[in-house]
């Protein structure tokens, strides 16, 4: 294979990655093609010569077929990002295997039906398999078609890429315009220690550009590899201490230290609903009465934040009162103290690990769907669900925590009665109705508690794993950003003794140790207090989790009243409120210490 023809097959592919690149990040300055785009088609081009070179047509079949994999994970993840705003990474592959092979494939479908949706809209983009396919076939053809070939695949590289959105840069037709010129070139082969210094220099040096803010990273190798993070300071300490503030340590007792010792304990985490889907905080939310009976006559807080929208992360935080799962959890201590701990849901907790967090947490009774007989949803948790515990508590009339957790408000959105079906069928009009069932539910549910004499006299508290993005700052679902849509959940405690109170601020770090305050039960060491300590310190490290990778994308700071939002993705960084009103993006010297700043949380809160 000649050297000029191995240029024209880096053009190609740069071609390609830069159109894939233009498509995944339309509208946003990520969207222009990177260097490091080139660097990588290069070394993709350069690949398959030396295994061609080494292997002769078998090892050039078996490098095609990777070099496939690699621009086949960019189309999927293209579309992925644009639908979802999630990147795709080795454990979305994972998990998507793992879905189909524990869940019911009526629950994992909708992603492979809204993604077609997507390609069906953008044809041209639809049909990148057939010049990527083309491309690679040219070696297996007679060496004297070589040239006519290369001219083809430019030709439906050049039409296919007149439909997409990438048709309007420039670096997009700057490769096509290379590509054709060196369609016709003479197969000169180039020496093999050629192709491999191009393998071996190439990728490494990009890849430590990168890290060091040098070089804008491929779409290709942030799809496949970590992104690296910002550089941190070059000094500092590498873990948490008592002076930096991120250490756990014992919470404080409130003036209401004991105020409901022995009393039954209802934790409800709603799936997914954000503070403003509902219409107590935003005129066009959902109606939720039994929420609003609750908020009547609960202490509640209207800025109440999920630390990580991700939903085994939220179960961490709840149950540890701490940022991770390390030690003795706050349900240990009521297990100590006598109370017997359930946790009941709709969901089968073996997907995505939930049930390890559930058992490492302490919980003595765990109710699923396994153990609810199979296709329970939430419409059918109020009966199931009390039958259940009445026959799985342990005996006697020790004072129960229970945590209910619900399940239908997660994508796609699911209505069981038709009598909540009241809006349209546009993706937010569905939660809304989704969010007004689990109301309805979660009313019946209560009183089936209170009725069968599961629960005496309950502390209830209320809010949820996370919140929903619908668009705002560019993000959809959860675990892709840490804005408010995602992070600000509703939060009311609520009991007789207790005062109608609103405090200014709380996040689920603090949910459980209220709690154990309330009950006089010693907490273990926790990064959050009861809600009752007005001098509380405002600082809470915020990430997205890792939910199709293995390093979190997105992640922040909030400070005082200062908030900080790291999107390594869209390689964005803001300041903000904690409502992300008037959002500023940051640049220069004030985003890299902002980025370092949030950084270094991160890092020494094992985070990372």
């Amino acid at each position: 294979m000649g050297t000029l023809a191995i240029v024209h097959d880096a053009a190609v592919a740069f071609v390609i990655l830069a159109a894939s690149r233009a498509v995944k990040f339309a509208g946003q300055a990520t969207a222009r093609p990177a260097l490091g785009d080139g660097l990588w088609a290069a070394a993709l081009a350069a690949g398959a010569a030396l295994a061609e070179l080494a292997g002769g047509p078998a090892g050039r079949a078996l490098a095609d077929i990777a070099v496939l994999a690699v621009l086949a994970t960019v189309w999927i993840g293209a579309a992925v990002w644009r639908v979802f705003t999630v990147e795709v990474g080795r454990l979305a592959f994972d998990g998507m295997a793992q879905s189909r092979s524990f869940r019911e494939p009526a629950e994992v479908d909708w992603v492979r039906d809204w993604t077609i949706a997507f390609y069906r809209d953008n044809p041209g983009f639809a049909l990148l398999p057939l010049p990527a396919i083309g491309w690679l076939a040219v070696p297996f053809l007679p060496l004297h078609v070589h040239g006519a070939a290369r001219v083809a695949v430019v030709a439906v590289l050049v039409a296919w890429l007149a439909t997409t959105s990438a048709r309007t840069r420039a670096g997009c037709w700057l490769g096509c315009a290379l590509a054709a010129a060196l369609a016709p070139a003479a197969p000169t082969s180039p020496p093999p220690w050629w192709c491999l210094a191009v393998v071996l220099v190439l990728l490494p040096a990009g890849r430590l550009l990168r890290r060091r803010g040098l070089l804008r990273g491929s779409i290709a190798g942030d799809c496949l590899l970590p992104r690296p993070w910002p550089a941190p300071p070059r000094v500092g300490p590498p873990a948490c201490t008592a002076a930096d503030g991120w250490q756990a340590r014992p919470p404080r007792r409130s003036p209401y230290a004991g105020a409901l010792r022995g009393h039954d304990v209802l934790l409800i985490t709603l799936e997914s609903v954000g503070r403003d889907h509902l219409a107590r905080f935003t005129p066009d939310g959902a109606r939720t009465p039994f929420l609003d009976t609750l908020y009547a006559h609960a202490v509640v807080s209207p800025r109440h934040v999920a630390p990580s929208p991700l939903t085994t992360n939220a179960h961490v935080l709840l149950a540890h009162g701490r940022y991770r799962a390390d030690g003795e959890s706050q349900v240990h201590r009521l297990n100590a103290a006598g109370y017997r701990t359930a946790y009941l849901t709709s969901a089968r907790t073996s997907y995505y690990g939930l049930s390890d967090i559930l058992a490492e947490a302490g919980y003595q009774t765990l109710i699923d769907r396994s153990r609810l007989g199979g296709h329970i949803t939430d419409r059918e948790l109020p009966a199931a669900g009390a039958d259940a515990l009445l026959a799985g508590l342990p005996a006697g009339r020790a004072p129960l925590f229970l945590h209910v957790h619900t399940t239908d408000t997660h994508v796609p959105y699911r209505v069981r009665d038709p009598r909540f079906r009241r809006r349209g069928d546009g993706r937010r009009d569905r939660f809304l109705d989704a969010v007004e069932e689990a109301d309805d539910n979660l009313r019946r549910l209560y009183e089936a508690l209170m009725e069968r004499g599961v629960l005496r006299d309950p502390l209830i508290v209320v809010t949820a794993d996370h919140g929903e993005s619908f668009g705002r700052l560019g993000y959809h679902f959860h675990a892709t950003a840490v804005t408010a849509e995602q992070t600000l959940v509703p939060l009311a405690v609520a009991h007789p003794a207790l005062p109608a109170a609103q405090v200014s601020w709380s996040s689920h770090l603090d949910v459980l140790p209220t709690i154990l305050d309330l009950t006089g039960v010693p907490a273990a060491p926790s990064h959050g207090e009861s809600l009752f300590h007005p001098d509380r310190t405002q600082r809470l490290a915020l990430w997205v989790g890792h939910p199709m990778r293995r390093s979190t994308s997105c992640y922040g700071l909030i400070d005082g009243e200062r908030k900080l939002m790291v999107d390594l993705v869209t390689e964005r960084c803001f300041e903000s409120d904690w409502e992300d009103r008037s959002p500023r993006s940051l640049h220069g010297p004030e985003r890299r210490h902002a980025a370092q700043s949030a950084t270094t949380a991160l890092r020494r809160l094992g985070l990372d």
